[in-house]
């Protein structure tokens, strides 16, 4: 798993890029499968836990800083396997059941 953000310091920003996880697959790459590895992974590295998502869908208004809060999930940026849709309906699925919001179609950028 790769994370992207921007890092800004001194009103300048940079774009960061790191792998955050690694993990092999058992099983099939079906979406169900994929979806539940990249929650577990969400869950290790901290991004999500069983009552707390660090999600975003966007800015909104009234949480417009000039610091931005880190680990925030965003968009999962996938290939064109047909699995996909899947995998974040999995994503969306496990935050449903947590209480916490995450939409599957808004936040995939195939």
């Amino acid at each position: 798993m790769t994370a992207h953000w921007i890092e800004v310091k001194d009103g300048k920003w940079k774009l960061r890029s790191e792998v955050i996880a690694f993990q092999p697959v058992s099983g099939e790459h079906s979406g169900d499968n994929l979806g539940r590895y990249v929650v577990g992974l969400c869950e290790r590295v901290g991004i999500m836990t069983k009552n707390e998502s660090k999600v975003r869908f966007g800015l909104v208004a009234d949480k417009i800083t000039d610091k931005m809060n880190s680990n925030q999930l965003h968009t999962v940026t996938l290939d064109n396997a047909s699995n996909n849709t899947t995998s974040c309906e999995v994503i969306e699925h496990q935050h449903i059941l947590r209480g916490l919001e995450w939409d599957a179609q808004e936040n995939q950028l195939p």
